[in-house]
């Protein structure tokens, strides 16, 4: 490979340059996605290269062949990105095309997954593919990816080949890998936990919100019972969750504006 030069573009959106050779040199970035990848062991940084800002490790890594669904390989900061971005992935059998249930950008129709990596990336919004690249082949940052079965909204990582770094993949080794075959089923298992984890959490919310929305009728309601509104503030104040104890600074009940204190002059200031 030729020696190439660092790259001196500051700014602008971070995969023009995706489709230029990988560079050999290598600077000090932002943390990898993986653990035992930074500089030392209480390091906040690794090795990128400074073309694609891949991490010279997950480089190495993807050039021997090697690719992984083990999730636990991860930082424990991104594993939960890793369970919500494979919940929106229909995973199927290894030969199949794995199709993206998320998001879809409506002007372009591109799939698209949000995720804010600073010191990687200028964007916001990734393509799934190339998200399903780093928690798989590894941390390669905007590294050009294509796939095998040609569909833009498959996620299928044995579809998946990284460019412009060398990767030589066998897809038969992969296909009657045992080690991988079991890393995918505890990644299914792992989704479904997660998956009844939000819904059970989406549950709570709801029914907590149903639950002061009545305890809301109650208390202004003004035919209520004194006990009965007393009994519903009290109850809110043991448990913490009464409008003084979480924004004790908020102006009245529920966030609601208060009748007096009005400003003559603009009197719809506080609505």
């Amino acid at each position: 490979m030729a020696e190439a030069v660092p790259s001196k573009k500051v700014g602008g959106h971070a995969y023009g340059r995706r489709v230029k050779q990988m560079s050999n040199t290598a600077e000090e970035g932002e943390l990898c996605l993986y653990s035992g990848h930074s500089l030392g062991r209480f390091s906040s940084h690794s090795m990128r290269y400074d073309s694609h800002q891949a991490c010279v490790r997950c480089v190495a890594g993807a050039r021997e062949g090697r690719m992984s669904f083990d999730i636990s390989k991860l930082l424990k900061k991104n594993r939960v990105k890793a369970l919500r971005f494979w919940s929106l992935v229909d995973i199927g059998d290894p030969d199949e095309c794995w199709e993206w249930n998320g998001c879809i950008n409506k002007r372009t129709k591109q799939p698209q997954f949000a995720w804010r990596r600073h010191g990687i990336s200028s964007s916001t919004q990734h393509h799934p593919q190339r998200v399903a690249m780093w928690f798989t082949w590894g941390d390669l940052g905007f590294t050009g990816v294509k796939t095998t079965c040609g569909n833009k909204y498959c996620c299928n990582p044995f579809h998946l080949i990284p460019q412009n770094i060398g990767v030589f993949v066998d897809h038969d080794s992969y296909l009657e890998s045992f080690e991988l075959a079991c890393e995918l089923h505890t990644l299914k298992q792992q989704i479904a936990e997660y998956v009844i984890q939000q819904a059970v959490k989406e549950q709570e919310k709801i029914a907590s919100a149903e639950g002061l929305d009545q305890r809301e009728e109650l208390i202004l309601n003004p035919n209520s019972m004194f006990d009965e509104r007393y009994e519903a503030v009290m109850v809110d104040m043991l448990q913490g969750r009464h409008i003084s104890q979480t924004k004790p600074e908020s102006p009245g009940l529920f966030e609601q504006p208060e009748d007096h204190q009005t400003d003559d002059e603009d009197p719809t200031s506080e609505f």
